[in-house]
């Protein structure tokens, strides 16, 4: 039974989640960093874009097992889920069109984004490949968890630029704000887990050895 109310607390923290990444993505202020990767490398070898995220994803498993994340069920339902949400999301969402409301809904997207993965890496399932691989580098380095996604988006961000990915005003934000909502959201779910019923099922993610 606890496993299962476990299931359903990572699917609610992964609907946060993509809600925020659809939320960043329709004010159409700026491509994601790993958007701007996955275009960049799709334009450069001429392979689909699809075929990258899905090759990425693979590159990325591997490096997690290499920092010592091994791949649970969570990574898995990850991949196969997130699309499908935020597609859907997509479709239901309306599209802004003053300038103060693209940005207020990007603002938003990147504060349920970390929000929503700190929730769904919390039912200990297993984290997405690219939150492993944050996870895996913040307990190899001891460095705050805002530190190494900021860091790690902006790499990524600035990689896909060279590659030929578009970079906007928007990515620039996304790449620094994801790592304090991160953050944000982690210091919710410890706080969250002191408290019945969460507690039985609410698992923060250890962030040091």
């Amino acid at each position: 039974m606890q496993y299962l109310v476990r299931i359903l607390w990572f699917y609610v923290g992964l609907a946060v989640c993509s809600l925020g990444i659809a939320l960043v993505i329709k004010p159409a202020v700026g491509a994601a960093p790993w958007d701007i990767f996955h275009l960049g490398v799709s334009a450069r070898i001429g392979v689909a874009f699809s075929l990258v995220v899905q090759l990425t994803g693979v590159a990325i498993i591997l490096l997690d097992l290499a920092l010592g994340i091994k791949p649970g069920p969570g990574m898995f339902l990850n991949m196969l889920s997130v699309g499908p949400m935020v597609s859907l999301m997509l479709t239901l969402l309306p599209t802004p069109q003053a300038l103060v409301s693209r940005w207020l809904m990007l603002a938003l997207g990147i504060l349920l984004s970390g929000i929503g993965t700190a929730l769904y890496v919390s039912a200990d399932l297993g984290p997405g490949p690219r939150d492993g691989f944050m996870i895996g580098l913040t307990r190899k380095t001891g460095l705050p968890v805002a530190v190494i996604k900021n860091a790690m988006d902006l790499v990524v961000a600035l990689s896909g630029w060279l590659l030929g990915g578009p970079l906007g005003a928007g990515t620039l934000v996304v790449a620094l704000g994801l790592g304090p909502a991160v953050q944000f959201g982690m210091y919710l779910v410890r706080r969250l887990a002191a408290y019945k019923p969460f507690t039985s099922f609410v698992r923060p993610v250890a962030l040091k050895r």
